[in-house]
């Protein structure tokens, strides 16, 4: 009895065994093959980790309801600043508990355009006091160190290095010189997981899984299964459906060709994909906008989707179904369209794990640049994975687009209203850096990300950004919520851009979003650049603006002192303001100051102001970066502005920022105090710099 007994222990031992989740460790062999692994993006990740994300954003930024939301300088913050080995080190980086660095970017210059050496980057594993990596940090990203292209590579003025460092325990990366522009996205696994810490004796040993990663991600996917091809003439309102196989099943690839149209940039717009699966429409897009192509064909090739050179569009997006499916492509114009259609399908094993692949698009009306506010890309209750996401600006001028940064808050993000990714710029979240006007000498693909159309000349006309999630994919358990602040160069009232944006993500059945389908908005005629030079033309016109002023009114004080206030009274002035308004700040006592900052600043700039002057107005020193410019009476028994312009001469950005300081000197005799204090109106700056010459 006490062997039968036994036995059966011993049985329950191994069946129980038998029955629990293999526990396997992760490693940089591991994690390469699930960078080109198209099955397992269409699962939710059984280990529960989380996408996050450290940037060098400024740290104003504290919460949405509070000053300071919009603040640029992003490429100051760090977490702390430390010495190890009698060496000052700036912490951009700090995790405790098992985790992979999945990204990293840096704009590849180093507080000016000039300095392309910069700092010394150093990773610092399960707390060991010596770094495990200590090189360049520009070298390092553009793949001129040890990991090589395609896992880090240069793009325009930047790098992004996309080969995976994992860490059992810990992991603190820091800089040798004072913190610039980074974004570093890693993934925090649960306490417990397996992960092997990086090494570079490990990193050699596997160079046979490098080689061949690498040659998967340069060749681009070929699928194989059942080929279902159509072509038609779509008249308005007609639609090519394609049934898939009933069952368990995938879209592999999708190959589509715009055979003839009158208007391809409108075709591209109009001709809208719709995909179902298991009786959910989870796609509804503009083909061009799916495919990077907005306005024209504009050939690439990427690790998810490519458009050749003789227009054939081609996805390699895997789309599960547990039973059904069915791909539609409906013409909303009023022209007829030519298209051939090929899908590819094969068989899946369809588990709890299971996601639909969704593709959502939104426009909007053309969008004016302030005041700023935070434009949504997706909102979404439920559970999935952003796997990559494209942008569309229209740009009515030449000059900069895209300053607003990312802000996408995950799950618990929503208890503390900050976002788990706070980035520091629109070009740098799609892997590129400012610095000069973009030209179309800018555009680029790589297997994850592309600037794929760039407006001509300077960024005048249709710009197009895309980026592919691939191992900084963004796991959500219950919520999501993805912004990009609406920020540009501009930022004007009767300046407008017109955007339109798409999100590529997986969900698990019964997700809830924001984003419906926008016939209306797809079916309308393209917006074309003309039509938006005349709307900011006619809103223009409707006010009193000076060309290039950069308003004063919409800078913040940066520091003041105590007794200084804002719009205290009115300060009366004869005729107009610049934009139809000023900034107005109030000081009472000799010495008393107020500083404001702009920020953004690559270059020596001549910088010139205008400034109010009237009975209640006081003598001020003023200042840029320290140095004392000019002092300037600006008491008039006549109110109105000063006219030349107040002449601040030629300035080198600190910190890539000019810092205009106005410290209350003393005042006029005639000058009348106003409850005790003297008034500073400032109606707008002008910058001469050869920023638009390059």
């Amino acid at each position: 009895m006490k062997l039968l007994i036994n036995l059966a222990i011993l049985l329950t031992t191994v069946i129980t065994a038998g029955c629990q989740p293999k526990i396997e460790t992760i490693d940089l062999t591991s994690l390469l093959h699930e960078m080109v692994d198209r099955d397992q993006i269409t699962r939710f990740p059984e280990n529960g980790y989380k996408c996050l994300q450290a940037s060098s954003y400024n740290r104003e930024s504290v919460s949405p309801d509070k000053p300071g939301w919009f603040a640029d300088s992003d490429g100051i913050g760090y977490i702390r600043i430390e010495e190890n080995n009698g060496q000052k080190e700036w912490v951009i980086m700090e995790d405790n508990g098992p985790g992979v660095i999945t990204k990293i970017w840096a704009v590849c210059f180093y507080y000016g355009l000039n300095d392309t050496t910069g700092a010394n980057i150093k990773f610092y594993l399960d707390g060991n006091p010596e770094p495990v990596i200590n090189t360049n940090f520009f070298a390092l990203v553009k793949g001129q160190d040890f990991v090589k292209a395609p896992f880090a590579d240069e793009s325009t003025r930047a790098g992004n290095l996309y080969f995976p460092i994992p860490y059992a325990k810990s992991c603190k990366i820091t800089m040798d010189k004072k913190s610039f522009y980074n974004i570093i996205n890693y993934r925090k696994y649960p306490k417990g997981t397996a992960v092997k810490t990086f090494t570079m004796e490990e990193f050699e040993e596997i160079a046979d899984v490098r080689k061949k990663i690498a040659k998967q991600l340069n060749t681009l996917p070929s699928s194989k299964g059942k080929n279902i091809e159509k072509s038609q003439r779509l008249e308005k309102g007609e639609a090519i459906h394609i049934e898939l196989p009933e069952g368990n099943g995938a879209v592999q690839q999708l190959e589509i060709k715009i055979n003839k149209s009158m208007d391809i940039g409108q075709a591209l717009r109009s001709t809208v994909l719709i995909g179902e699966f298991d009786g959910t429409e989870s796609i509804w897009c503009p083909l061009g906008d799916f495919f990077n192509n907005v306005g024209k064909i504009q050939p690439f090739d990427m690790w998810e989707r490519s458009v050749k050179e003789d227009g054939t569009m081609i996805c390699r997006w895997m789309m599960p179904y547990q039973s059904s499916g069915k791909i539609t492509l409906k013409n909303l114009w009023d022209s007829p369209v030519q298209l051939s259609v090929k899908v590819i399908t094969d068989d899946y094993k369809w588990d709890e794990n299971s996601m639909h692949f969704y593709a959502s698009w939104r426009m909007d009306p053309p969008t004016p640049t302030f005041p700023l506010f935070d434009w949504n890309f997706l909102s979404a209750e439920g559970r999935g994975v952003v796997v990559g996401d494209e942008w569309t600006v229209l740009n009515p001028r030449q000059g900069w687009w895209g300053e607003g940064d990312e802000k996408i808050y995950i799950d618990e993000d929503f208890n503390t209203n900050f976002p788990s990714h706070f980035g520091t710029g629109t070009e740098d979240y799609y892997g590129w850096a400012g610095g000069k006007v973009p030209t179309p000498a800018d555009q680029f693909s790589k297997p994850f990300l592309g600037n794929i159309i760039v407006g001509n000349p300077r960024s005048m006309g249709y710009n197009v950004c895309t980026r592919t999630r691939s191992l900084d994919a963004i796991p959500f358990q219950k919520r999501i919520q993805f912004d990009v602040e609406s920020s540009c160069g501009t930022r004007q009232r009767w300046h407008f851009l017109q955007y339109a944006q798409t999100t590529f993500w997986y969900s698990a059945p019964g997700v809830s979003y924001n984003r419906k389908p926008m016939p209306e908005m797809a079916s309308m005629k393209l917006p074309s650049l003309e039509e938006l030079q005349l709307k900011v033309k006619e809103a223009k016109e409707e006010q009193y603006i000076v060309d290039g002023a950069l308003e004063a009114e919409i800078l913040k004080v940066s520091k003041k002192s105590n007794l200084v206030v804002e719009n205290h009274d009115k300060i009366a002035v004869w005729g107009e303001m610049s934009n139809g308004a000023m900034k107005n700040i109030w000081f009472e006592k000799p010495g008393d100051f107020s500083e404001i900052k702009i920020s953004e600043q690559f270059e020596n700039s001549k910088i010139k102001l205008c400034a109010a002057v009237g009975k209640t107005c006081g003598k001020f020193d003023i200042y840029v970066n320290g140095q004392l410019k000019t002092s300037q009476d600006l008491y008039s028994n006549h109110g109105g502005m000063t006219n030349p312009y107040i002449d601040l001469g030629e300035n080198e950005p600190i910190d890539n920022a000019f810092v205009i300081k106005f410290v209350l000197k003393d005042s006029n005799d005639k000058a009348n105090k106003v409850k005790e204090k003297y008034a500073l109106g400032i109606d707008f700056f002008l910058l001469e710099n050869d920023f638009m010459k390059r």
